[in-house]
């Protein structure tokens, strides 16, 4: 057997950037957004680059392929733009294409949030997002069979090595460490996981704060999650 296309959407996010490292000298398609973004992807060792109108013509027909969704949606939904519903259907369009260009098994491996498990008031927008993602992802794959399969990474904060110093930022996972829990993912089947000690630890807390919200006599004060665990970046660019 083949070993896997590997391709990238979101190849110009850190994560996306730490997963095309990991992948030097396989068999790798990053999917740039625009001509911008494909000339500086260009550079990446190793990794071919096709904007998404693009990127289903580079594949072999009957290719096995494994797609790595590390950015789907609006990248501030906090602060919606007019066209962010056509974008996002414009991106779940390109990913389909992918699906349907090639007749051999795909695994989809998306990077959600633990947030999108349980959002906090102030995050209801992001974790609203992340879950519709993840339920028209699913659709895709049943509309083409057994074949397609899609996992789902629930992390918690992801930061860089260098910025680990306090507490939480040691709880926190790196997007290196990320990186490599998605491809140990897309070798296995297909399932949800949370990712991170910081994600572990925020989910139990808000599950304990639903249950205080559901028994709480009147007047209680509601458990509320302020630290930093509660904090996942959107999406953040690579530097060049």
């Amino acid at each position: 057997m083949s070993a896997p296309v590997h391709v990238v959407i979101g190849p110009r996010t850190q994560l996306g950037a730490a997963l095309l490292a990991k992948l030097e000298g396989q068999d790798v398609v990053a999917v740039a957004r625009h001509e911008r973004d494909a000339q500086v992807l260009t550079d990446v060792a190793g990794a071919r680059v096709a904007l998404a109108a693009d990127a289903p013509g580079v594949l072999a027909a009957d290719a096995d392929l494994v797609i790595h969704v590390c950015a789907l949606g609006p990248i501030h939904p906090e602060d919606p733009r007019p066209d962010d519903a056509d974008r996002f259907e414009a991106e779940l369009a390109s990913i389909e294409a992918l699906v349907a260009a090639t007749s051999g098994s795909v695994r989809i491996v998306f990077v959600s949030s633990v947030i999108a498990l349980a959002p906090t008031p102030d995050r209801r927008l992001y974790g609203g997002w992340k879950n519709l993602a993840e339920e028209r992802l699913d659709r895709i794959a049943l509309r083409h069979g057994a074949r397609v399969t899609v996992s789902v990474a629930y992390p918690g904060r992801i930061i860089n090595r260098s910025e680990r110093s306090g507490l939480s930022d040691r709880l926190s996972s790196t997007f290196e460490k990320v990186a490599h829990r998605l491809l140990s993912e897309a070798s296995r089947g297909p399932r949800r996981v949370i990712v991170g000690i910081d994600a572990k630890v925020w989910s139990a807390l808000r599950a304990m704060s639903l249950v205080v919200h559901v028994v709480r006599p009147s007047g209680t004060p509601i458990l509320t999650l302020s630290s930093d665990l509660t904090s996942t970046p959107d999406r953040q660019e690579a530097r060049p």
